[in-house]
């Protein structure tokens, strides 16, 4: 009866075992939740890049103001209505984390998954490998010139590492910019249009063939802002992204695209539709349009609501503090184009044809690259026209005609500068860049200024001089003084 007791019993564990091992067969694969997939598609994480990039530049719905509002406003684009504390240059500190904590993660993430070959099988589900580390490597080239125009040295070779660089050293913008140029062109050459585009782009919809021209066009960028401290590798980089092939129509203008709803619809028509309006055009922008009699004043700015108060194109003055500002009714001034930059899905430029031209018109005036520099000035302007929707041809020759507008021989610079100043319109850090490399146009201190001239840079954030103290230190005394006034290395 013994024997026959314990043959039951291991027949009975037997069968349980069985039993719960079938029970928990695929647990694990039961257990993942679809919504929070463990391995993110490089298409999204393309996307997401391209969004928060956007985001750190020009703003976003949750009233991120982006790097660029301020520059803007250094410029005298854009005024604040009822004035503001980056009119009088009060505000110094500029946050850089969440460059590197989002949109550039991101971007690195893209490049191990397309290179590691345990994962680049499944991310080539969203196109070819090389194409998808080439665009990721230029949209990482493009942010941080942004990031290093802004604040100087920054933190660049011991970031994006995961756990390695806790407190990453400053790279010094002079070795940050010679890098950037060898970044765009080893992208450039990795591209080949012919084994596919890639998904999840906002910008070019996937198209190599773009995105090539792309990175030559921002070779030449990188190039031009070192005229002044490396000429000769300023002239270089220009002559060799031109026989590369830059961008050669508005087709190829880089924009980026918003959508109808939160959280990726257009900051600016948050700004103004969804809460309180602080921003108007600013006078010294609507007055030099109005003195050259500009059409793409009307694709700029608004009339002013309050018709009784003067009414037309109205300037809001530059420069004033909050007492000042709110002197003046918001009703009275110019506010940007509600139809061009205040609609949800409005489009800002990340760079334009229009801005290449210029480049090349000042390559030839530098001896650069061979060419006619008026040409290359005109086709500028014509670009820029078209690109705010300007079609009509008698409209712009006339305007090209005028004598205020006509190529200056004599003072090549002044001319190419004004113009340019114009068409970055919007372009906040690209515009407060163009104007310290030139000096043009002519700016006057803000009216109620708490420091002695137009800023030249940002100060570090908080986290920095706290967190990172050694290393800030480091780059503050290589630098000069941590305000917003101490130059940047191209802008000498």
């Amino acid at each position: 009866m013994k024997k026959i007791i314990n043959t039951n019993l291991i027949i009975l564990a037997t069968s349980l075992f069985l039993f719960l091992s079938a029970c928990t067969e695929g647990f694990e694969e039961m257990n993942i939740d679809p919504n929070q997939p463990v391995v993110v598609p490089t298409s999204s994480l393309l996307t997401s890049a391209q969004r928060e990039l956007v985001a750190d530049l020009f703003g976003n719905h949750d009233q991120l103001d982006g790097v660029g509002l301020p520059a803007m406003i250094y410029v005298q684009q854009i005024a604040s209505l009822r004035g503001g504390f980056s009119d009088t240059y009060a505000t110094v500190e500029e946050d850089f984390s969440t460059f590197y904590t989002s949109g550039l993660k991101d971007l690195e993430e893209i490049i191990t998954l397309n290179t590691n070959e345990e994962t680049m099988v499944n991310a080539a589900l969203s196109g070819p490998n090389n194409n998808q580390i080439a665009v990721a490597r230029i949209l990482k080239a493009w942010a941080f010139q942004n990031i290093t125009d802004v604040w100087g040295d920054i933190p660049y070779t011991e970031t994006l590492q995961g756990n390695s660089y806790p407190l990453p050293t400053y790279n010094t913008q002079e070795s940050i910019y010679m890098d950037l140029l060898k970044e765009l062109s080893e992208a450039a050459e990795m591209i080949n249009p012919g084994e596919g585009n890639i998904s999840g782009d906002i910008i070019y919809e996937g198209d190599m063939d773009k995105w090539h021209r792309f990175a030559n066009s921002l070779k030449m960028r990188v190039g031009l802002r070192m005229s002044k401290v490396a000429p000769d590798v300023a002239a270089l980089a220009v002559s060799e992204a031109l026989t590369a092939g830059p961008m050669n129509s508005t087709d190829d203008n880089a924009f980026y695209q918003f959508l109808e709803s939160q959280p990726n619809n257009n900051p600016w028509f948050f700004r103004f539709e969804l809460s309180v309006p602080n921003y108007g055009v600013g006078s010294t922008m609507v007055e030099m349009l109005k003195s050259l009699n500009d059409p793409r004043l009307e694709k700029y700015a608004d009339p002013a609501f309050n018709q009784d108060l003067g009414g037309g194109f109205i300037g809001q003055p530059v420069g004033l503090d909050v007492a000042s500002g709110s002197a003046i009714s918001d009703f009275a001034v110019s506010w940007p184009n509600a139809q061009n930059i205040l609609q949800p899905t409005s489009t800002f430029t990340i760079m334009s044809y229009a801005e290449v031209e210029f480049i090349l018109a000042e390559a030839v005036e530098r001896g650069w690259i061979p060419g006619n520099a008026s040409e290359h000035y005109n086709r500028a302007i014509t670009a820029s026209m078209e690109q705010w929707g300007i079609t009509d041809p008698s409209a712009i020759s006339n305007y090209l005609t005028q004598e205020e507008v006509v190529y200056d021989t004599s003072d090549p610079i002044k001319s190419i500068g004004n113009q340019k100043w114009i068409s970055l319109y919007m372009q906040g850090v690209q515009s407060w860049c163009e104007w310290r490399r030139l000096q043009i146009p002519e700016l006057d201190i803000a009216k109620d200024a708490v420091i002695a001239a137009i800023p030249r840079r940002r100060g570090y954030p908080p986290s920095e001089i706290n967190l990172n103290k050694s290393n800030y230190e480091a780059a503050v005394a290589r630098q000069g003084t941590d305000n917003l006034l101490t130059r940047v290395w191209w802008d000498k």
